[in-house]
């Protein structure tokens, strides 16, 4: 009997544990979900832009728009000249990534970037009309729109931009392959919409609409006395002249060759065959090379080191940036601080305190706060310094 007692008690203390184990089980399944709930609620997007549909009566459908503002632009009130990316679904994050590097480094001006994605899935209606000697078509039966897109982009994208943005009249275009063809029509046609071109997997020995060759189109312009200062960059990848007519090599020596017997001081050109790229791989080498071309290194060799040693080093600095300024035709700032950089405002001033410069640490704070008034760090300097600006 007292065998049997016991053994009903043991059931019973089985049957206890065996729900206590459910409900500290479940227990601990709901507290690693919070945990792992709290820990993806705690994790950080990295994000370099936006999109939005914008609704264009002109090409009769909506096209989507993407927008990356440089650092800080939120909180700073002077103008931004514009990058505008044909093929964004593939060149945005590309030219993104390359513009910000190179601001950084006094090589060009912070830029907003602005892309046109083909989400209507009519990328080739941007083509050219091109075909060979033989008059075989290049994009088959497609193209012949980049007079729309151009005028998409002078009476409704321009205008948005400009009543939603801080933006300058500086404009540059990027286009590869077939979204190169609003980039030329652009250069030879309405040379007053951008002051900078970069031509990607371009196609000099096609013919066009109107009988010519591109390169033959290309040179005409480069070399015309009227036209509009301007920059631009043509890329080809070695790769892909073994899969084109000899007469697409020679057409990239021949251009080159005749330009060098009749300059033009209003166009910055430079043409050229990628060595060792294929197709879409060189849009990085192509962009970083067309963006030279546009911002050259022998105008943007930023000589901070004179500066430094200059009597009047705050006043050397803003001289140089307002040649700049007039050279393109808007207002271009220092770079306010950078990654491991001292050629800048912050690291200038950094580097006068560290040397006992009181008064040219005080003239940089003074020049900083006028060129970014918003920026907290600056603002914390003339309190700590007690300058009254």
């Amino acid at each position: 009997m007292q065998c049997t007692q016991l053994l009903v008690l043991d059931l019973n203390l089985y049957s206890i544990n065996k729900d206590i184990m459910r409900v500290l089980t479940l227990i601990i399944i709901l507290f690693s979900f919070l945990q792992l709930s709290a820990q993806k609620s705690a994790n950080k997007n990295i994000v370099i832009g936006e999109s939005f549909t914008l609704h264009s009566k002109i090409l009769n459908e909506n096209r989507e728009v993407f927008i990356s503002l440089p650092p800080n632009y939120d909180r700073n009130i002077h103008t931004y000249p514009i990058i505008l990316v044909l093929d964004a679904e593939y060149l945005f994050e590309i030219t993104h990534s390359i513009a910000k590097i190179k601001a950084s480094r006094n090589e060009m001006p912070e830029s907003i970037i602005v892309g046109i994605s083909n989400n209507t899935g009519k990328r080739y209606d941007m083509a050219l009309q091109l075909s060979n000697k033989e008059g075989q078509k290049f994009f088959g039966n497609n193209g012949g729109k980049a007079k729309e897109y151009l005028q998409f982009f002078k009476e409704e994208l321009f205008p948005f931009l400009e009543n939603n943005y801080r933006i300058n009249a500086h404009r540059s275009i990027i286009g590869m392959s077939p979204t190169f063809g609003p980039v030329l029509e652009a250069f030879w046609d309405q040379p007053n919409l951008f002051e900078g071109y970069i031509v990607l997997a371009a196609e000099l020995s096609q013919f066009t609409y109107s009988g010519e060759t591109v390169a033959t189109k290309l040179l005409n312009s480069i070399q015309d006395k009227q036209h509009p200062r301007a920059s631009i960059y043509v890329g080809k990848a070695s790769i892909d002249l073994t899969r084109r007519p000899a007469e697409e090599a020679e057409s990239y020596i021949e251009i080159n060759q005749l330009l060098a017997t009749q300059s033009n001081t209003n166009i910055r050109y430079k043409i050229e065959v990628l060595e060792n790229e294929d197709h879409y791989g060189m849009s990085i080498s192509g962009i970083k090379k067309g963006l030279e071309t546009i911002y050259p290194k022998e105008a943007w060799n930023i000589p901070y080191r004179d500066f430094w040693n200059a009597d009047a080093p705050a006043n050397a600095l803003k001289a140089f940036y307002d040649k700049l300024s007039q050279q393109y035709g808007f207002e271009i700032l220092p770079v306010e601080d950078a990654f491991y950089a001292s050629q800048n405002l912050l690291g200038s001033i950094r580097r006068m305190r560290r040397q006992g410069r009181t008064k040219e640490m005080t003239d940089f704070i003074k020049l900083a706060a006028a060129y970014y008034p918003n920026s907290e760090e600056i603002k914390k300097l003339l309190v700590d310094h007690n300058i009254k600006n």
